[in-house]
Parts: structure tokens; sequence; C-alpha cells
């Protein structure tokens, strides 16, 4: 029995290792050297161009889509972004993704200056370990004073 329970594990593991890559396609993508890249794709049996799928270029910062297009017979050719980017090629319901290459000048990093969310969550936690300090030192003085 425990033997089939690995047998079964295992192959979850290799199909879900399996499940973000699209059997057959190749994206291709081509650095110009003069910050523009070239995206084309491919059926890797009979070498056909995939023709009209849906291309991403996303920011690896915060999931923005810098460009999107459609790609036509010759390939599709785009600008660098600015920061570190994917690129992704839609098939049908599931997307080949590749790192795209770095500008010649290299990325420029953003760094966001609002730490915001840890704030909130740094003083909403204070106050509730305040508020349950009070409560409790409440209900120790009242057992003292009965």
């Amino acid at each position: 029995m425990k033997i089939n329970k690995f047998v079964l594990l295992i192959l979850i593991f290799i199909t879900s290792l399996q499940a973000h890559k699209v059997a057959g396609i190749k994206l291709n993508i081509k650095d110009l050297k003069d910050n523009t890249i070239l995206i084309t794709a491919q059926y890797k049996k009979s070498k056909r161009a995939l023709v009209g799928n849906k291309v991403k270029l996303i920011s690896m910062i915060d999931n923005r889509v810098l460009f999107e297009d459609k790609l036509p017979q010759d390939g599709l050719i785009a600008k660098i972004p600015d920061e570190s980017y994917w690129v992704y090629l839609i098939v049908r319901d599931t997307d080949v993704v590749l790192e795209g290459p770095s500008p010649l000048e290299g990325f420029k990093v953003y760094v966001k200056k609002e730490p915001k969310a840890f704030l909130y969550t740094f003083s909403a936690s204070m106050i509730f370990l305040g508020l349950s300090a009070f409560l409790i030192f409440r209900k120790k003085s009242k057992r003292k004073e009965s």
C-alpha cells in the first residue's frame, strides 16, 4: 500500500513539472543588439511558424503587462523594457514563458519607497497586543480585589 502511494506521489510530481510546457512548440527570442528583440515561435517537428498567437512582455517586478501584440508570420519586433521581464507566448489555454534578454545598458532597478503594508500590519499587531495585555492585567487586578 505504501508503494502505491509513493508511485502516485511521484506521478503527480512529474506531471506538475510538465504542466508549464507546451509539447511541440518552441519560442525563440533573438536580441537584435539595438535594444530590440525579435520574437518568433514554431512547431518543433514541422518547423512551421505560429501565427496569430498573443505575445506579452510582463514585468518581473510587479507583473504589469509592458507590451502585448499578436505574432505575425515573420516574427514580432519589440523594444526591450528597462526592467527585467518575461516573454509569454499564449498557446490555447497555456503559456510558454522565457526570460527576456537585458538591454545594452542593463536593467534599471526600481525600488518601492512606500512599505505601507508592513507599516499597517505592524501597527495593527501592536494595537492588538496592547489591548490583550490591558485586558489580561485588568482581569488579574479584579481577581486580587475580590
